[in-house]
């Protein structure tokens, strides 16, 4: 989770009082829509009512889906957050988490971490990196332009990638390289 700035705990107060969730909920969420450059955001928290993913441009997926009052404050709560990044880039977050993905790919387009499983996804070099427990995998997206991931739980926990061509197994996209990550 990032460091909040002094204006980004100010936001987080706003946000707070207007949106009617508490600190941790608000700060909880700015850091996963940073996380996803203010475009996309996987979140866990007891207020979302677990686990979740809200993408702009209007996909929103709780773990409670019927519950509409919700994903409407959830979804608002997100794009103004989304809306003042895009305006504040660098200003909400004092330092953002140590980049654990290969340093020449540069900035994320997109990062998310849930179940002990993170990615990264680098839309220009075409590749997205995803980490299970201390194995990194880096794959090349070939001509996809991802525009959502999401992890399937059960037995086998995996990721389903969304592109201009509809949904893709992680399975079938090529690895470029694997390796094991050094403790921290």
């Amino acid at each position: 989770m990032h460091s909040l700035s002094p204006q980004g705990r100010a936001v987080v107060d706003e946000l707070a009082e207007r949106h009617g969730f508490s600190h941790d909920a608000i700060a909880h969420m700015v850091s996963a829509v940073t996380d996803g450059n203010g475009q996309m955001a996987m979140f866990s928290h007891p207020e979302f009512g677990g686990p979740g993913q809200w993408m702009q441009g209007g996909m929103l997926m709780l773990s409670d889906p019927l519950n509409h009052a919700l994903k409407a404050r959830v979804d608002a709560l997100c794009h103004e957050i989304g809306e003042r990044l895009a305006q504040q880039p660098d200003r909400l977050v004092a330092e953002a988490d140590t980049a654990w993905w290969p340093a020449g790919l540069g900035t994320p387009n997109a990062t998310g971490e849930q179940n002990g499983l993170r990615y990264a996804y680098f839309a220009q070099a075409r590749r997205l990196v995803v980490q299970s427990e201390d194995v990194i995998r880096v794959h090349d997206t070939l001509d996809h332009r991802i525009g959502g991931i999401a992890q399937q739980q059960g037995s086998r926990s995996r990721l389903t990638l969304t592109s201009q061509h509809g949904e893709i197994d992680l399975a079938t996209l090529p690895v470029i390289s694997a390796g094991r990550q050094p403790p921290g």
